[in-house]
């Protein structure tokens, strides 16, 4: 269904994200920070609402990428492969073609 996003994030995570979001068509809507938070959306309000840190990671914390790298960059890594997951899933969602370009391109780039 998503090949960009199944490269980029794995199957699981991305099957994650594509039903938090209700579709592929709802996820591809979402700006990059919204895809970064998906999954952790009561950390988010209960941040908001104490006025603590809002939290970096949601669904996307079990993502490979992010698992590899040290705890000092997770936060970073996480914004870079969210950004990258919002432009492949409006790839996958609005291409005609099923091709895996993007997601191999992007992951490179993270």
């Amino acid at each position: 269904i998503a090949p960009n996003v199944t490269v980029l994030v794995g199957e699981l995570v991305g099957a994650r994200l594509i039903a938090h979001a209700g579709s592929l068509i709802n996820l591809a809507k979402h700006p990059a920070s919204t895809v970064q938070i998906l999954g952790a959306e009561k950390a988010l309000f209960r941040a908001l609402k104490k006025k603590h840190n809002t939290p970096k990671y949601g669904l996307l914390y079990h993502a490979s990428l992010v698992g590899q790298c040290g705890a000092k960059h997770k936060g970073k890594i996480a914004r870079v492969l969210a950004a990258k997951t919002a432009l492949a899933s409006r790839v996958d969602a609005l291409s005609e073609e099923s091709r895996t370009d993007v997601g191999i391109e992007h992951r490179q780039m993270v």
